[in-house]
């Protein structure tokens, strides 16, 4: 499944990725090549055909903070090489996450206002270094538009495999026998942040980690709080009530194409 018959004659694409890795790698002496990681089933086969490929690089995962636990333990136990990338940290030296950004951004994230996918996830590497992204067409329509190659906040952007399909990503784990967090074997399609709400499934997600559900509820209070002492208008009266808002149904019918949800 791996070889592609095409009318100019067959392509290995584990041969064909490993190209494009050596070819697109970044030598210049005063950057890095990265290979974002975040444990999920594309950056598994990213990661292995980079070693294959000989290509010196950092492994880093970019711990959103409301990653599943299954999906951390899996990492911390069969990706030792992987550098778990620090928090940022404001002003004052207290590390930002979820819980300590909703508040300081006065609102939930949404759709429209995806703040968390670029303090959180968007912050491996540094300009001028190129990084490699686990990314494919297969994945949605909107992906299936994105190039091999391109340009993200003067980053190079590689994504080797991003003409494979999901049959072929789990054909090549079977093939190399590689360990994959466990949540899979548990019906789960795709990983990501837990109570996404960029997903069709994030009631459901909550309803599975109730502590998240908890830790939620926590920072819509302190959201609410820090509205008020800046004098902002919340028609909202505690952080259940913003929960309640945030997974109601008006308007979250469909999940939004391209987004990483634990439920595909």
């Amino acid at each position: 499944m791996l070889i592609e018959k095409t009318l100019l004659g067959e392509i290995n694409k584990e041969e064909k990725a490993i190209e494009r890795i050596l070819y697109f790698q970044n030598r210049n002496s005063d950057n890095k090549n990265i290979v974002a990681f975040s444990g999920g089933k594309d950056s598994i086969v990213l990661k292995h055909l980079c070693q294959r490929a000989g290509l010196e690089a950092e492994y880093i995962y970019s711990p959103p903070s409301v990653d599943p636990p299954e999906l951390v333990n899996y990492i911390k136990k069969y990706h030792k090489d992987v550098i778990f990338q620090p928090y940022k940290k404001d002003k004052e030296g207290n590390e930002i996450t979820m819980w300590t950004l909703i508040p300081k951004k006065l609102m939930p994230p949404s759709r429209l206002v995806r703040y968390c996918c670029d303090v959180m996830k968007e912050r491996t590497g540094e300009e001028g270094d190129t990084v490699y992204l686990g990314v494919r067409w297969d994945e949605s329509s909107k992906r299936s538009k994105l190039p091999m190659f391109g340009f993200w906040k003067k980053k190079n952007i590689v994504r080797p495999i991003i003409d494979w399909t999901d049959e072929e990503i789990w054909e090549y784990i079977k093939k190399y026998n590689l360990p994959y967090c466990e949540l899979y074997d548990q019906g789960f399609k795709r990983l990501g942040c837990i109570g996404c709400p960029l997903s069709s499934n994030q009631k459901r997600e909550l309803d599975l980690y109730p502590q998240y559900k908890k830790n939620y509820i926590k920072a819509f209070d302190r959201m609410i709080e820090e509205r008020h002492k800046k004098g902002k208008n919340c028609e909202w009266q505690t952080g259940e009530d913003v929960l309640k808002w945030w997974i109601g149904d008006n308007y979250k019918k469909k999940e939004l194409e391209g987004q990483c949800s634990l439920f595909s």
